[in-house]
C-alpha cells in the first residue's frame, strides 16, 4: 500500500529539509518501508572542498564560505537526509569554529561525520574522539598524566554518549581523563597549518585500574581512551549508551515527548545496544506508527538552518550568501558552526523567542526583496495583482510548499486584502508584504 502523502510530506520534511515535489513524485506509489529505505540510500563518499578543510589566512571569508557551501548541500544534493544526520551529529559531538583556532579543522570533523553519519556508531565515536576540532575544543590537546584534564571524560560521557549521571560516577570522569591523558594535538611543524592527533606515549596514564564498577587491572595494563568509548557502546553501559542516542535521535528526527516505551522498543527492534548499526536505527525509527502521529506531526520547529535550507529551496537560485547568513544567523540564535556550548543547540520550543523571531524576519526580508527583483519570480506585480486575493495567498504558499491552516489563510487574506484596499497601485511593497506573511506564517517554522 502507497504511503499516504500526509504521511510522506511529514517524513520528507524530517529528513531532507522541505517535501520536494520531485521527490514526492518519485516516492508517492511506495510503501512506507521503501520510502524509508529510498530516503536512507545517499551517498557517503561527497567530499567537503579542499579550500574549507585546509589552512586559510583570511579565516573570515573561508567561514563566510563553509555557511553559503553546506547550505548549498543541503538545498542541492539529491538526498539530502545526509546533510540532516551532518547537522545532528554536529550539534551532538559539539565543537564551534571560532574555538577550534583554524576553522579548517571544523570542516574536516565534519567531514567525518559526512562519512560515518549513517554508519557504526563506535566507528563515528572512536573517530570524532581524535578529531584535532574535538581534542582543542574539549581541552584534551593538552591532556597529560602530569595534570589530567577531565572536560572530554566529562562531556563524552553526560552529553555524547550516556547523559547526566547514568551509569557513572565522578570517580569514574577523573578515571576516564587519565585513560585519556596523552592523545593530544600538537601544532604542525608549520603552526599556521593546523594541530594533528598524535598519541604520546609518554603523557598517558598507564595505571588507571578502576572504571564503571569493573574488575580492577593489573598496573601498567589500565584503561586506554578507546577502551573507554568501546566499553560504553559495546561493554557494560550499552545499553543505557544505546537508550540515550535514541532519544536524542528521536528528539532530532520526531519531538522531544517520544511516547512511553517507544524508546525501548525501537532500542529492542533494531538491535542498536549490539549491532551499533546508525543506518538500522534510523530505520527503525522512520518506520514507527508513532513517528506519524499527529504529536510527531506537529511536535518540531523548524531550527534556523532548516528554516534557512528551506527559505533557499524555495527561493532557488537565491542563495545563503545572497541573504547574508553567514552574519545575519546570528541575530536568530543560531549561527552557523557555532553552538552555544558544549551541550548544543535546544531542539524545538528554544527557538520561539522574540531576537530569534526577529532575526528570522530580517532574514525574510532580504528574500523577499531578493524575489522581487528584476528577472525573479514576483518581479512583474500582475503575478499577484491578477488573481483574486484568496488564490494570491494561496499562490504564494504554494511557492513556499506550504498547507495553511484556516486560521492562518484567513488571517493573510485580510491582511493581504486591506493591503490591496488602501494602494491604488501594484508596488514592491504590497507583493513583498504578502510575501513576508507567508514566509513568517507559523507553518514556515514548522519542521
Amino acid at each position: 500500500m502507497a504511503i499516504p502523502p500526509d504521511d510522506l510530506a511529514h517524513l520528507l520534511r524530517r529528513t531532507e529539509f522541505v517535501a520536494r515535489p520531485d521527490r514526492i513524485a518519485a516516492l508517492s506509489s511506495l510503501g512506507l518501508a521503501a520510502v524509508v529505505e529510498d530516503i536512507l540510500a545517499v551517498d557517503t563518499t561527497a567530499a567537503t572542498p579542499a579550500s574549507l578543510t585546509n589552512y586559510s589566512a583570511n579565516g573570515w571569508q573561508q567561514y563566510v564560505d563553509a555557511s553559503d557551501w553546506w547550505i548549498n548541500q543541503m538545498v542541492t544534493r539529491p538526498k539530502p537526509f545526509l546533510e540532516k544526520m551532518v547537522l545532528f551529529w554536529h550539534g551532538h559531538f559539539v565543537s564551534a569554529w571560532w574555538d577550534v583556532e583554524h576553522g579548517s579543522h571544523l570542516m574536516r570533523q565534519l567531514q567525518t561525520y559526512r562519512t560515518n553519519a549513517l554508519g557504526n556508531m563506535v566507528t563515528l565515536t572512536q573517530a570524532m574522539a581524535i578529531e584535532p576540532a574535538m581534542l582543542v575544543y574539549l581541552s584534551n590537546a593538552e591532556n597529560v598524566k602530569a595534570a589530567p584534564n577531565e572536560n572530554f571524560a566529562r562531556e563524552m560521557m553526560e552529553l555524547f554518549l550516556l547523559g547526566a549521571n547514568n551509569g557513572y560516577t565522578q570517580d569514574d570522569v577523573r578515571a576516564v581523563a587519565r585513560a585519556w591523558t596523552g592523545y593530544n594535538a600538537p601544532w604542525n611543524a608549520n603552526p599556521l597549518l593546523s594541530r594533528e592527533f598524535v598519541f604520546k606515549s609518554n603523557k598517558h596514564d598507564y595505571n588507571v585500574q578502576s572504571l564503571f564498577g569493573l574488575p580492577l587491572r593489573a598496573l601498567g595494563l589500565g584503561w586506554t581512551g578507546p577502551e573507554v568509548i568501546n566499553e560504553i557502546l559495546t561493554g557494560s553501559l550499552k545499553l543505557l549508551s544505546a537508550k540515550y542516542i535514541t532519544t536524542r535521535l528521536w528528539t532530532f528526527l520526531a519531538h522531544p515527548t517520544p511516547p512511553a516505551g517507544v524508546i525501548d522498543a525501537v532500542v529492542a527492534a533494531s538491535g542498536f545496544a549490539d549491532n551499533r548499526d546508525i543506518k538500522n536505527l534510523l530505520r527503525v525509527i522512520l518506520n514507527r506508527a508513532e513517528f506519524y502521529l499527529p504529536a510527531a506531526k506537529q511536535g518540531l520547529v523548524r531550527s534556523p538552518i532548516e528554516y534557512f535550507a528551506a527559505l533557499c529551496y524555495h527561493c532557488r537560485p537565491m542563495t545563503a550568501d545572497d541573504l547574508g547568513l553567514a552574519w545575519q544567523a546570528e541575530t536568530t540564535g543560531q549561527q552557523m558552526f557555532n553552538p552555544p556550548n558544549v551541550s548544543g543547540w535546544r531542539p524545538n520550543g528554544y527557538w520561539l523567542h522574540t531576537s530569534g523571531m526577529s532575526g528570522r524576519a530580517n532574514i525574510a526580508q532580504y528574500a523577499t526583496w531578493w524575489l522581487t527583483r528584476t528577472g525573479r519570480p514576483f518581479d512583474d506585480d500582475t503575478v499577484i495583482s491578477s488573481k483574486t486575493t484568496a488564490a494570491a495567498v494561496d499562490y504564494a504558499a504554494n511557492f513556499f510548499g506550504l498547507s495553511l491552516s484556516t486560521v492562518t489563510r484567513d488571517a493573510i487574506i485580510a491582511a493581504h486584502q486591506a493591503d490591496r484596499n488602501s494602494h491604488s497601485y501594484w508596488s514592491w511593497y504590497t507583493v513583498g508584504n504578502l510575501l513576508m506573511m507567508v514566509i513568517m506564517s507559523p507553518e514556515m517554522h514548522m519542521a
